[in-house]
């Protein structure tokens, strides 16, 4: 028998390799890494091999926007399992405080670094003036390139979150001390909260309630204008702007308009703005931030999709159980459980049913969001080097969704019952299979986190 080349061969797959296209190679992994990109005919010798049966293959995706920790007592766990059944080997999560991020960092890598199943980073959301102090600490010490800030939070908004305000003058200096950071980039939570208190006092008053009511208190201008305003800062401060969970066509044209003046602006959607709308029958089950909007919106986040005007598909996962969901339209929880839907949406609704090319769907979920969050080449692509990340989808298995299935600690799901077509059928991280057939196979420790240097230096195991 010969001896092993390869810790891991994959034979037999399309290969959706963004930069490039569909490639047929037979892959090798060493080490955890791609060592081998061969002739499609090849069978090297090797631990394991795996033939894929013709099936698809994207580079392993990445969820560049959750908040894992939002409701699970071990969501570092519970979402992560849930990503890798999802076909997702990398996530960025959001951490949101008003204290230290210094002083809770050690805490944060011990929780997550002992129970991840998939590969993380975090982006920290600056909000009081000690943050700002520590932005370079975050950057030089944490590898911690990307940050948000969330424009909505004036006042007693942010409370629910335990998350301080800002204002403009904050915004502006912010985005000042990001562009200082070749690379680094600046998240935005765009919403008009002046415009939306003002209208929901209205409506409370008028006994209102429903999606309707809660779009109708934010409606696209509050987002559209906030898109206008943190682009003209970036544009101005020369910081690179990352618009979040975009959800109207208003808000899409202000990020045309504002590439167009100069501004280095990205856009980001998440799957329950491309299938659902206000007049939902799922009503607060719904509830989301920005809401749910109308099919005239839902179409052109479509359209922006396919044109290159949305970059990322990002989820926007928040694992609250449904007993959040309660009570009032103003004091329901806001957000859902979403990450486990971002291939089905994609393919089922993008590729399968709108003729969304594949290598654009597979650049929206790996390549694009490695580019901008400092990932790349290690995660988003198939080369020598890279991490050996695989998502192996089925383009023609039609399933229906179903809470369980999905495997989040969130007890429902606002696509639950919806038959889609196309789903990821498992998922290799560092050369490892993780999850097959919506079984997952890793286990709590796994995952790696993800320093993301704002440098072209090599990027660290740390």
């Amino acid at each position: 028998m010969s001896e092993a080349r390869f810790d891991l061969v994959l034979v037999n797959g399309r290969l959706v390799v963004p930069e490039h296209g569909e490639v047929r190679a037979t892959v090798g992994v060493t080490g955890g890494r791609v060592a081998a990109l061969l002739d499609p005919g090849a069978r090297p010798p090797a631990r394991e091999t795996i033939d894929v049966g013709g099936k698809v293959v994207f580079p392993g995706v990445i969820d560049a926007h959750t908040h894992v920790t939002l409701g699970p007592p071990d969501g570092w766990f519970t979402e992560t399992r849930a990503a890798a059944v999802a076909g997702i080997t990398t996530l960025l999560d959001y951490q949101l405080t008003s204290t230290s991020y210094v002083a809770m960092y050690p805490e944060l890598r011990r929780v997550a670094d002992s129970r991840a199943c998939i590969d993380y980073g975090v982006h920290f959301c600056p909000s009081v003036e000690s943050h700002l102090d520590e932005l370079d600490t975050w950057v030089k010490d944490f590898g911690v390139s990307s940050f948000k800030f969330y424009m909505n939070f004036r006042g007693g908004e942010g409370a629910y979150l335990g998350v301080a305000g800002a204002d403009d003058g904050y915004l502006w200096e912010l985005t000042q001390r990001v562009a200082r950071y070749p690379g680094a980039v600046l998240c935005v939570h765009t919403e008009n909260i002046e415009i939306a208190n003002r209208l929901q006092s209205r409506l409370i008053a008028a006994g209102r309630e429903g999606l309707e009511a809660w779009e109708a208190s934010r409606p696209p201008v509050t987002e559209a204008e906030n898109v206008n305003r943190a682009a003209f800062f970036g544009r101005r401060a020369s910081c690179p702007i990352y618009i979040v969970h975009m959800s109207s066509a208003a808000a899409l044209e202000e990020v045309r308009l504002a590439r167009a003046a100069g501004a280095r602006v990205h856009a980001e959607t998440c799957p329950q703005y491309l299938t659902h709308t206000l007049d939902s029958p799922l009503e607060l089950l719904a509830k989301c931030n920005p809401p749910l909007r109308r099919r005239e919106d839902v179409d052109a986040l479509w359209q922006g999709l396919a044109d290159g005007s949305i970059d990322v598909v990002g989820s926007d996962h928040v694992p609250r159980p449904r007993a959040f969901k309660s009570g009032t339209t103003w004091k329901a929880s806001r957000g859902g459980p979403v990450l486990s839907m971002i291939l089905p949406v994609l393919l089922s609704e993008g590729v399968h049913r709108r003729g969304l090319p594949l290598r654009r769907a597979a650049e929206l979920v790996t390549l694009t969001p490695a580019r901008i969050f400092n990932l790349y080449p290690r995660k988003g692509t198939i080369r020598i080097g890279s991490d050996a990340d695989f998502t192996v989808i089925d383009l023609d298995l039609e399933r229906q969704v179903t809470t369980e299935a999905l495997q989040s600690f969130a007890d429902y799901t606002i696509w639950e019952g919806q038959r889609l077509r196309g789903w990821p059928v498992m998922t290799i991280s560092r050369g490892r299979v993780i999850a097959r057939d919506g079984a997952f196979t890793g286990e709590p420790g796994w995952g790696r986190y993800l320093s993301r240097p704002v440098s072209n230096a090599p990027i660290s195991d740390r």
